[in-house]
Order: C-alpha cells, then sequence, then structure tokens
C-alpha cells in the first residue's frame, strides 16, 4: 500500500517545484514477541513469560516508551532491571532529531540482546501508521501515533495468543505527560509516569535515586535567563516567521556576545548581553528572534574574558560596558536574541555544585568539572 504527499515548494529564484513523497506501508511487519502465535518472525526478541515485578502493574507486560520517558530517563533505562520493552520507529527518530548523545546511549541499549529491547517500524504498518490532521501539531500527532501502536500491540497480543486470559501479555505506555495519559485511558490502556512506575517496582530501590526529577518549585527565586520556547512553539515560530533558525558562533573576544549565521541573510545576526545569549553554546543550532530594527547594535571593541564563576554583580558591570560601545557611532548590524536551543552541540559533562561559605561571594562554583567521555 502507497500513500502520497503533494505539495509545492519555491525556491529562491522563485521557480515553483511540486514536491511527491511516497510512503510505504506494509502488513507483513511482525510484533517481535514469543507469545504470540501469528507472526511468523524467526526473529523474535519479547518474552514469552515477561517479569512482572511492579505492584502498579503485576500482570505479565511489555513496555512502550514515549519520547520524553526517554530523553529524560536515559539513566534509568540503562539499568538491566527494566527488560521486554518495545521502542516505536516514532519515538526513535524523535529522540535522533532531539539529542543525539541520548540516540547513541539507546541504540547500544537495543543491542544489548539481554535486555529484549525491540524496534517497531509503526510508520511504515499498514494498521499503525497515522495521517497528520490538518492544523494538528507535529507533536500531537506523534503522541497518537504512539497510542495507536500500543493500542495495536495491546489488541495483538491478547488475539494471537493460546495462552489463559490471566497469563496473556499486557502492554503499559510509560509517559510524563499528563493528557497522553488521559487519551490513552479512553482506548483502555494501561499507563502511568515513568515515576510512579519505577518507584512501584519491588526489587529497585536504588533505580530511584536514577529518576530524573521533572517537577520542582522555584517560588521566590529569580530566573537568571529568559526561558526557552518548547519545540512546539519554536516550530510554530519557524513557520510563521517570527523565529529563524540558525547556527550559533560565540565571539573570540567578548564572551558576551555571539553570532547566528541564518540562510538567506548576508550578515550573520548579532547576539549580545547574556540574557540575549540565553545559554547557547558555540556550534549550537539555536532559534533567535530578530529585534526591531531601531534596536539593532554593532560589535563591541572591547574585550571580555569569562571568569570561572558567575557573579552576578560583576556580570552587571561587564553588561554597562558592553552597552557603553552600543551607543558609539558605527555601522549596525541585524540584531537577535536566542530563544531557545534546537540542537545542542556540546558533550556531556559531571561535575559537583558547591555552596560558597562567604558570603557576598558568587553563592555557587563548580569544581572537579570533567568530560564524561574522559571519565570512562
Amino acid at each position: 500500500m502507497i500513500t502520497k504527499k503533494v505539495f509545492l515548494k519555491k525556491t529562491k529564484r522563485g521557480n515553483i517545484l511540486k514536491i511527491v513523497r511516497e510512503h510505504y506501508l506494509r502488513d507483513d511487519i511482525y510484533c517481535g514477541s514469543y507469545a504470540c502465535d501469528k507472526c511468523n518472525d524467526n526473529n523474535k526478541i519479547l518474552s514469552t513469560d515477561p517479569d512482572s515485578d511492579n505492584i502498579l502493574f503485576d500482570m505479565p507486560h511489555y513496555l512502550i516508551l514515549d519520547t520524553n520517558v526517554i530523553l529524560n530517563q536515559i539513566d534509568v533505562l540503562e539499568e538491566p532491571t527494566l527488560c521486554n520493552v518495545i521502542v516505536l520507529q516514532t519515538v526513535l527518530e524523535e529522540v535522533k532529531h532531539r539529542s543525539s548523545s541520548v540516540y547513541k546511549r539507546l541504540k547500544e541499549i537495543i543491542a544489548d540482546s539481554r535486555r529484549n529491547f525491540y524496534v517497531f517500524v509503526n510508520e511504515h504498518h499498514r494498521e499503525t501508521y497515522v495521517e497528520r490532521i490538518p492544523g494538528e501539531k507535529i507533536n500531537d500527532r506523534n503522541d497518537r501515533a504512539i497510542r495507536v501502536a500500543a493500542n495495536w500491540y495491546d489488541n495483538h497480543l491478547n488475539q494471537s495468543s493460546n495462552q489463559p486470559k490471566e497469563d496473556r501479555i499486557s502492554i503499559v505506555l510509560l509517559s510524563d505527560d499528563v493528557e497522553n495519559r488521559k487519551h490513552a485511558s479512553t482506548l483502555v490502556l494501561n499507563s502511568c509516569s515513568a515515576e510512579d512506575y519505577v518507584r512501584s517496582l519491588k526489587n529497585a530501590p536504588m533505580l530511584e535515586d536514577k529518576l530524573s526529577a521533572r517537577n520542582f518549585s522555584s517560588e521566590g527565586k529569580t530566573a537568571l535567563f529568559p526561558t526557552h520556547l518548547t519545540p512546539v512553539q519554536i516550530h510554530e515560530g519557524i513557520k510563521a516567521g517570527k523565529v529563524l533558525q540558525g547556527s550559533f558562533q560565540a565571539s573570540r573576544e567578548n564572551f558576551l556576545e555571539g553570532f547566528v549565521n541564518v540562510e538567506g541573510y548576508e550578515k550573520p545576526i548579532l547576539v549580545q548581553g547574556r540574557e540575549g545569549l540565553n545559554r547557547a553554546v558555540d556550534g549550537d543550532n539555536v532559534a533567535i528572534e530578530l529585534l526591531p530594527e531601531e534596536e539593532w547594535s554593532a560589535p563591541s571593541e572591547i574585550v571580555l574574558q569569562d571568569d570561572e564563576t558567575v557573579d552576578t554583580g560583576d556580570v552587571g558591570d561587564d553588561e554597562e560596558e558592553l552597552q557603553k560601545t552600543k551607543n558609539k557611532p558605527i555601522e549596525k548590524q541585524p540584531t537577535g536574541r536566542i530563544v531557545g536551543i534546537i540542537r545542542r552541540k556540546w558533550r556531556q559533562y559531571c561535575g559537583i555544585l558547591q555552596a560558597n561559605p562567604v558570603r557576598g561571594v558568587s553563592p555557587i562554583q563548580i569544581s572537579n568539572l570533567q568530560n564524561v567521555h574522559d571519565l570512562t
């Protein structure tokens, strides 16, 4: 079966191109479970009797993960406790797009035959492929595709097994998205958050220490940087022309300056100040918002070197020096501020945050910072 997508694209020269994309759907993509009697697959991975050491779900079950669970809880997934997991193609591709480092770690888990991680190509299966509804956000479409695949698996395993009803394998969807779990409940799917699932495991108390805390309170605290836009907001902003996408290049002379190379612009877009840089690191693919022309500036002529510690008072002095150079009568260039990080370029680091006992000095300093790859 073939589905086609036809759309028109305007080139830089003004020509109109008609682009046709064919999407092939098949009915010979198997579930990969030894408990299934229907699929004639020689490459089965999922166990016939998966362990059910969970208080919430005491029946035999396989896990299906959504994208955010993998991105945020990859440390938990690397532990050998969790086995018999179905990784959907939708999720795998989204992880690859959003974090190459997490994607590499996930591929290593999948390659471990002892873990029983099975990749199901739901985007090319006739019964699990989901068309995007006009006006639907790509994130909502992907969540819907995950639920459709989970529902198909649940029904498929119930219909294709000769085991007694109480021994049949169920599907549990792990998602930290409340709305996604609500929609899953309408399909009578078992679902819960990654934290609830891990805390309900009977013999894995150490696994709780590796949970990534996503919900915390910051009341009474002042944010040092503007909040990044979500991937959905960035996508909508780029589509509406309000947000631009480009590669960030940090200035070698001034740590409070940088440039973003955007396709279609003759000159790179200037970014100045800590709030303008907004935690971008050299080489990052960033989303940038162009400032009004009256707020455009010119690169400063002063040299500012970053210190090891961050003191808000020192930063204020540096910002004042930078502001003085903005007012000089130099040719101005397009200026913007970074509103989100599309793809990180940096490597992973680990370190220790130590509170400074001396009052009036930087409240936090980072010590023993090392590259993760140097420790292994």
